[in-house]
């Protein structure tokens, strides 16, 4: 059984990108861990902590990573992820909640972790062929998120999943010290 062990789904890479830079960030001295894509996961693969990763989708997760979060029993398990729209901590918190309907009590939970994703220019597309139709102001924001959303995942949201990063392990830390 592996130690550490980094599962994702991602749509458009930014999940990944963040994926592979919290694989990047966990020590080697934590022990044996590994990076996979939840499509190819199969459950093949186990370990003790999981950190599971998944882009935003209508204010939740796949059906992957709710299969995934499901199955999971007497694990330390941390969530990830990354949203183009809603960038608010009230967003993330929400998403976070969704998410964790899914984690049996067995588990352990060690937080979350969330943070803005660029978006495909679709999405702007479908946005700008709703003027006339709905209120500008409110299309004007939605396109603002989009403009912002840009450079995401950027360096500051890579700093902030180490801190995250940082704050899992010594939960986990704590967690073998009891």
């Amino acid at each position: 059984m592996l130690k550490n062990l980094v599962v994702y789904a991602s749509e458009t890479g930014n999940t990944q990108k963040l994926a592979e830079e919290i694989f990047s960030v966990l020590p080697s001295s934590m022990g044996e861990k590994d990076i996979v894509n939840v499509r190819s996961w199969n459950g093949k693969l186990d370990a003790e902590n999981y950190f599971v990763g998944f882009w935003a989708n209508r204010g939740s997760c796949s059906l992957e990573i709710i299969d995934l979060l499901s199955s999971l029993q007497h694990r330390n398990i941390a969530l990830f992820g990354t949203c183009g729209m809603g960038k608010t901590d009230k967003y993330y918190a929400s998403l976070e909640q969704n998410a964790c309907v899914w984690i049996s009590d067995s588990n352990n939970y060690l937080g979350s972790f969330f943070c803005q994703g660029q978006m495909q220019d679709v999405i702007r597309e479908k946005y700008e062929s709703y003027r006339g139709l709905k209120s500008d102001s409110k299309i004007d924001l939605i396109l603002s998120y989009f403009d912002e959303s840009l450079n995401h995942p950027d360096r500051t949201d890579m700093l902030k999943a180490h801190m995250f990063i940082e704050n899992c392990i010594k939960k986990i830390q704590s967690l073998t010290l009891v």
